[in-house]
């Protein structure tokens, strides 16, 4: 293999794929990176047996990337990343040497880097994506980062530390919940296969790096699902995670269909009390914070034996029905807070025992669920 390639252009590749790099294996392969080109351009790939990432870059008329010998080899991410980060000149030339080592040269600085077979290097799943769902990156992005937050970090039950996704023919809607709270966002598909209905359950971590690897605009991307692995493609990239086996819980129970009391809220305001109120509430257990509501607005309070107290009132926009007065985690409700784009929330109470829903006023398919906190 010999390639001679833009420093930028192998970079942003390189940054891409090793987020799926092992950096602990005991198989010292698989903390490399697998170069492959042909006569068409350069695919790189990285697997951790968890989630893999493959990106492919194109030799086309812009000539930052030319192919002069067709060829592979794996390189360890380790020491290939940052010498190609640090390389004195814009361009790169790498050419492999015998057995399984590649000569770099910028400029007038050279290095030779031990790789290893790329004929040990693990394959990729065979996954065939004729009808996949079809979604906007920055759609996908979105609702990923509104619901992961509810996931479990504790593996106490394992299939709860991972975000639940149920696709159907023209919708998923993700859900995560660690059985204190809930997010539950619908998001509507740009196509999809006729009469699918498919769920998967995706570990929390591969959640987060899927969420990294996501462009923030509308990029189409292709998700599917075969062999207990979930495959979501762009036209350059691809990222395969392996899915959580088990059975996911029914939510939709224990989401209230009524309400006993209604406020609209300020997003901003009611983020920075609650804020403020952590400050003092982040040294109990559950980090209690109390919210009294009256007609024209909510008193949160919270209470230290060892730091001291706080109350601050936040006007409301809107009220309907009784006056109650109900605690919950404070950091649980930041969060759900948080998650939301709009200026305003609506905030449904159906009892001091009961959980809180929270929605965006202007009727987006997204809420946040905090159940109450007990106290003496």
């Amino acid at each position: 293999m010999r390639i001679h390639i833009h420093q930028q252009r192998l970079g942003a590749a390189l940054q891409q794929v090793q987020r799926a790099v092992s950096a602990h294996s005991t198989m010292p392969i698989l903390g490399g990176i697998k170069l492959t080109a042909d006569v068409d351009g350069l695919r790189l790939m990285a697997t951790n047996h968890e989630i893999a990432v493959e990106t492919y870059l194109a030799a086309d008329s812009d000539e930052t990337l030319s192919i002069e010998v067709p060829g592979s080899i794996v390189l360890p991410a380790r020491y290939f990343v940052e010498l190609v980060r640090k390389l004195p000149d814009p361009w790169v030339h790498l050419a492999v040497q015998q057995p399984y080592s590649v000569q770099i040269t910028s400029a007038k600085a050279a290095f030779l880097l031990h790789g290893f077979d790329p004929e040990e290097f693990p394959r990729l799943p065979q996954i065939s994506s004729d009808q996949p769902f079809l979604i906007y990156s920055d759609n996908l992005k979105d609702a990923i980062r509104q619901t992961v937050v509810a996931i479990a970090a504790e593996e106490t039950r394992p299939v709860l530390t991972g975000l639940c996704m149920k696709f159907d023919a023209d919708s998923i809607t993700f859900i995560g919940t660690d059985s204190h709270r809930l997010a539950s966002r619908k998001l509507f598909l740009q196509g999809g296969p006729e009469g699918a209905s498919e769920t998967a359950v995706v570990p929390g971590k591969s959640v987060h790096e899927l969420a990294r690897l996501l462009p923030e605009d509308d990029t189409p991307v292709a998700m599917t699902i075969a062999d207990n692995t979930l495959l979501v493609s762009s036209e350059t990239t691809r990222f395969f995670t392996r899915l959580l086996e088990g059975q996911y819980p029914d939510t939709s129970k224990i989401i209230p269909t009524t309400f006993k009391t209604r406020i609209h809220i300020r997003r901003d305001p009611f983020a920075s009390a609650l804020e403020r109120a952590l400050l003092i509430a982040r040294e109990m257990q559950n980090q209690v914070v109390r919210l009294q509501l009256q007609s024209d607005r909510i008193e949160l309070s919270a209470h230290s034996h060892d730091v001291g107290r706080v109350s601050e009132q936040v006007p409301l926009d809107q009220f309907s029905g009784d006056a109650l007065t109900i605690a919950f985690n404070g950091k649980y409700m930041l969060d759900a807070v948080r998650s939301f784009d709009g200026e305003q929330l609506t905030v449904d109470f159906t009892g001091t025992m009961s959980p809180m829903v929270l929605r965006p006023t202007d009727g987006q398919e997204y809420l946040h669920l905090v159940l109450p906190v007990r106290t003496v």
